[in-house]
């Protein structure tokens, strides 16, 4: 083993090999070794910092020298920890979270929580979820008791990751992963976290679960100091050589390591030193050289979603309450009481739009729809709903055309709006180029959208373009995988076009009884309503004279705004 000091690479030679690796070697992965200073761009402090703060907090309990300064203050003798040496006091952090929480570990175990309550993971936890979720290098090892890699996989990603927060779980620890592990070696946060000197061993089944591991994934260190006995120990006692592929110890360019242990390991498995920026800055260098895009929009869509699915909820349980005939008020009279503490006042357009909905009287829901516009008025989703309402329930066209095309001015890109004018253009006022340009738009808007996908299929199921029309009944049912209104009328549209074109439709047909028998339930109205369309497009089926549309009148299902 030569004592020299470990080659210097540059974090561009560093990334470049990285990926390099990951394209020629499927018999190669990555681990990331994280310490304290990946959490610090979260929010989180650093372990320095925390060693400072409870010197600070010691010397006020025990020094009568107020005008002391700390560095003179705090040595061996006056705090209690033997070879204490304030100029590295960062590597006393055991110790001094020990004697700072001497008698009473569970205020220490407090003091951290509230240090990381809160803490969102920063923009380098966004990209390290992508990699652990879509490629091989799955494996993180942690000093740290946060849960900020598991936060970002939820996050970022689809994949929820094994948390192996205990000693307890080191079993499953394997090399095989089908998901993101990460090993907390020093346990969660809220598992009786490893904090004093017992930071200096590694607990029962850990020492064999990471030399496990270190045979098929190469470590890239961040963040990590090396400050504990534990991880160090180990790293320290292992054979020359034993990791394929070194170790890569990243360091911040203005402080590279002096500790002649970090030294020693690197250059006991061949390794490289690569100063960074930071944290951060590493991961998005890294996620440029895994062709990662910014995940904003991402984020935003998730948002949305999050946002209309407990919209959506909420007004189901809310018109379940309001339509309850089985039930008694006393039975229940808590649920509405909820429901109602819930909307409060009217500050917002959905506060408007749930007291609206708990009204049974149509006059007083349309006074409040117009008392809010004149609250809201740039309320594109109000303008929307209104519009939807004078259309179905007051049969007032055109002041409903004229809010239709008022909320696509106030929000062009509102997708249940577009759709509903399409519906309206194409139902009241026959204008169907218009209905088709508009129909056509919402779904460039949104390519997935369900009632856009499942009314312009039975459009053009009227129109006679029988292809097109069958692309988009495949495509709600393709995306639609739970029983519900739109996955019914897509089987049912494709049913239609098997019977059309003489094919067999029995697949179809007991796909549609699989979502009945699945609780899906058709309103009376709805079912009217395609009875007509179905007897209508039959009997023109044989000759297949559907040049021009055949428009039932009653009204196919609109998108409510939520």
């Amino acid at each position: 083993m030569s004592n020299d000091t470990p080659e210097f690479w540059t974090s561009r030679g560093f990334l470049d090999q990285i990926r390099d690796i990951d394209q020629r070697m499927e018999d190669r992965a990555f681990a990331f070794i994280l310490g304290a200073g990946a959490s610090v761009p979260s929010g989180i402090d650093s372990g320095s910092v925390l060693v400072e703060r409870w010197l600070t907090e010691l010397k006020q309990r025990l020094s009568h020298n107020i005008e002391q300064p700390l560095n003179e203050w705090a040595t061996a003798d006056s705090t209690g920890i033997e070879g204490f040496d304030y100029t590295k006091a960062a590597s006393f952090y055991p110790m001094v979270f020990e004697r700072r929480f001497r008698g009473d570990y569970d205020e220490g175990h407090a003091y951290l929580e509230e240090c990381m309550e809160g803490r969102e993971p920063s923009l380098g936890y966004s990209v390290l979820s992508k990699i652990l979720a879509d490629t091989r290098h799955k494996v993180v090892i942690t000093t740290n008791f946060d849960n900020l890699v598991a936060d970002a996989l939820a996050t970022y990603t689809q994949k929820h990751p094994l948390v192996a927060g205990h000693e307890s779980l080191t079993s499953f620890v394997r090399t095989r992963l089908r998901r993101p592990i990460v090993a907390k070696i020093h346990r969660d946060l809220f598992l009786g976290p490893i904090n004093g000197s017992d930071v200096d061993e590694l607990k029962e089944g850990w020492e064999q679960a990471l030399k496990k591991l270190f045979e098929h994934y190469t470590p890239i260190v961040i963040g990590y100091g090396g400050n504990d006995g534990s991880l160090m120990d180990m790293l320290d006692k292992m054979d020359e050589g034993s990791i394929p592929g070194g170790i890569y110890w990243c360091f911040r360019k203005d402080s590279p390591p002096t500790d002649e242990r970090i030294l020693r390991v690197i250059n006991k498995q061949q390794g490289k030193l690569v100063p960074i920026l930071g944290f951060d800055e590493l991961m998005m260098e890294l996620g440029n050289r895994f062709y990662y895009k910014r995940l904003d929009s991402d984020l935003e869509k998730q948002y949305e979603e999050r946002v209309k699915r407990y919209r959506d909820q909420f007004e189901a349980i809310q018109k379940r309450i309001n339509e309850d005939n089985q039930n008694t008020d006393e039975d229940v009279a808590d649920l509405k009481e909820a429901i109602n503490s819930a909307i409060g006042e009217e500050t917002d357009w959905w506060g408007w739009q749930l007291r609206i909905n708990e009204e049974s009287a149509l006059a007083i829901k349309e006074h409040l729809y117009r008392q809010a516009l004149t609250e809201i008025p740039e309320s594109n989703e109000l303008v929307g709903n209104f519009a939807l309402f004078l259309k179905n329930i007051r049969q007032e066209y055109d002041e409903a055309e004229r809010l239709y095309r008022r909320s696509l001015e106030l929000d062009p890109s509102n997708t249940h709006n577009t759709e509903n004018f399409a519906l309206f253009m194409q139902e009241i006022r026959k204008d169907y180029d218009q209905a088709e340009r508009l129909y056509c738009r919402a779904l460039k808007l949104d390519p997935n959208n369900l009632n856009a996908s499942v009314n312009f299929s039975a459009f053009l199921i009227e129109k006679g373009e029988l292809s097109e029309a069958e692309e988009y009944a495949e495509n709600v049912c393709r995306n639609e995988h739970s029983p519900s209104q739109g996955l019914a009328e897509g089987l049912l549209y494709l049913a239609i076009l098997a019977l059309i074109d003489h094919r067999d439709d029995v697949p179809i047909l007991n796909r549609i009884k699989g979502a009945l028998t699945s609780g899906y339930q058709r309103g009376s109205r709805e079912s009217l309503f395609l009875r007509k369309f179905v007897l209508g497009i039959q009997a023109q089926a044989n000759s297949k004279n559907l040049t021009r549309p055949f428009m039932p009148t009653a009204p196919r299902r609109p998108a409510f705004v939520a």
